[in-house]
């Protein structure tokens, strides 16, 4: 995790400094002389880790630690939010699709309403063309004295003509069915595209909303916190290093992972000076 890893930068800070640190309270050497031997040197170790654990803001820092898992745990464990999400897309949906479903049915009707006008126009219109040649016939068959040849030749074409009315009416019947069909497939089409597009939006949308960082400020409002504590402890264990090693008169203070040979535990008394500056 960023904050763990950032609160370990620390401690490796830390660690330098205590090298550092020992180094400029070591004690130099008196000048070689024929009737003294040089100073020998005293050596203390501390277990910073040890002293962190008990330091008396380490359960502040652990719940700031705690507080900030949690909300990374909140963005990461999405599957409640998702199962909420899968059912109120599938809500959404069969909403969208009632109002496509209602949208296509007006349509249709629309349609309907305007083949049925153009088609009854397009009667009256063959009326017009076909009733006075009918009416003409039927005037020679019945006022006129006609031979049976001239008969059946008037029947014939009157025949013909009606025929040929019935042929046109039907072939406009066709060209509007199939028109109404282009029309109405061409307008489900359209429909299911901005279905599609609504269904793509949508969810990409409620996504972004699941996903997008929880409480980002919060977030980082305790991860500079957790840093400017974890500093604030460090500093304590460096002053009283400090303090400890001045009163106990140890020139080198060492880390506990640095030592090779049995040397003065003073974390202990770290942790003290610690808690009485406190």
């Amino acid at each position: 995790m960023r904050t763990e890893k950032r609160f370990k930068a620390l401690f490796v800070l830390g660690f330098v400094f205590l090298f550092l640190w020992t180094a400029g309270c070591s004690v130099a050497p008196s000048t070689p002389s024929t009737t003294s031997k040089a100073k020998e040197l005293s050596y203390a170790m501390v277990d910073v880790q040890k002293i962190l654990d008990v330091h008396p803001e380490r359960g502040k820092l652990r719940q700031m630690e705690q507080a900030i898992t949690a909300l990374n745990a909140a963005e990461q464990d999405k599957s409640e939010l998702l199962e909420i999400a899968k059912k109120e897309y599938e809500t959404a949906m069969k909403v969208r699709q009632n109002q496509d479903q209602t949208a296509l049915d007006a349509k249709q009707t629309e349609l309907r309403n305007q083949i049925n006008d153009e088609r009854q126009k397009y009667i009256e219109k063959l009326d017009t063309e076909y009733r006075p040649l009918l009416f003409n016939l039927d005037l020679k068959m019945k006022s006129i004295q006609q031979t049976p040849t001239e008969a059946q030749a008037l029947q014939r074409e009157k025949e013909r003509l009606e025929n040929e009315k019935q042929q046109k009416l039907k072939q406009k019947e066709d060209e509007l069915v199939e028109r109404f069909q282009k029309e109405m497939d061409s307008y489900a089409k359209e429909l299911a595209n901005q279905s599609e597009i609504y269904a793509k939006k949508w969810m990409d949308d409620r996504m972004r909303d699941i996903y997008k960082p929880v409480a980002s400020q919060e977030r980082e409002r305790l991860g500079q916190e957790i840093t400017n504590l974890s500093k604030k402890m460090m500093q304590d264990v460096r002053s009283a290093v400090a303090k400890v090693a001045e009163k106990e008169k140890i020139d080198i203070v060492l880390l506990k992972p640095a030592v090779r040979k049995p040397v003065k535990d003073i974390s202990d008394l770290v942790s003290l000076e610690i808690v009485k500056g406190k």
